[in-house]
């Protein structure tokens, strides 16, 4: 199982290795508790080589020479090959430039959409408590309501019988 590390972690193995710039992996291992994978990365990040640039720049200007060089005797010996009738020439295949993704890229992307997941799910989780209030408060609306009607209703029954009762007195007995 690997684990990542956090944005902030690995800000602060960046600062660690801009200030100590010459360390070993291992030196950085003991120091900071990272690994050799983290500390070849983030140098790569952070553009911190240990080559010699001298070195470097006589090493590639030869690399570039040899290279010319082989590229000159393909090409002749392609022509030759070609006006000799062995080789048909073939049109120069397109070459595609195919960019990779990192692990820390995936990671921060997956991190991103997840915290706007949990957002959008304490959202919900508001406006279904919110809901249900107001779903309460309309169910204790009509209860109280049916209840008051209820009551309303028994004292107008009662109200009724008693003007009744009056007006039967009123009626039925000499004033």
């Amino acid at each position: 199982m690997r684990i990542r590390s956090k944005p902030a972690r690995i800000a602060e193995l960046k600062r660690w290795l801009t200030k100590y710039r010459n360390v070993t992996w291992r030196e950085f291992v003991k120091e900071t508790g990272g690994t050799q994978n983290q500390f070849y990365h983030l140098r790569e990040d952070l553009g911190i080589t240990k080559k010699n640039m001298v070195l470097s720049e006589a090493m590639k200007n030869s690399h570039l020479r040899r290279k010319a060089e082989n590229a000159v005797e393909a090409k002749q010996k392609d022509n030759e090959e070609y006006l000799a009738g062995k080789t048909k020439v073939e049109a120069p295949k397109q070459q595609l430039l195919i960019e990779g993704t990192t692990p820390d890229f995936i990671w921060y992307e997956m991190d991103l959409m997840q915290r706007k997941l949990g957002d959008i799910s304490l959202r919900l989780n508001h406006v279904m408590k919110v809901a249900q209030a107001r779903d309460n408060d309309q169910k204790k609306m009509m209860r109280d309501l049916i209840s008051e009607n209820t009551n309303l209703r028994v004292e107008s029954n009662s109200l009724r019988q008693q003007v009744a009762e009056l007006t039967e007195m009123i009626n039925g007995a000499p004033v």
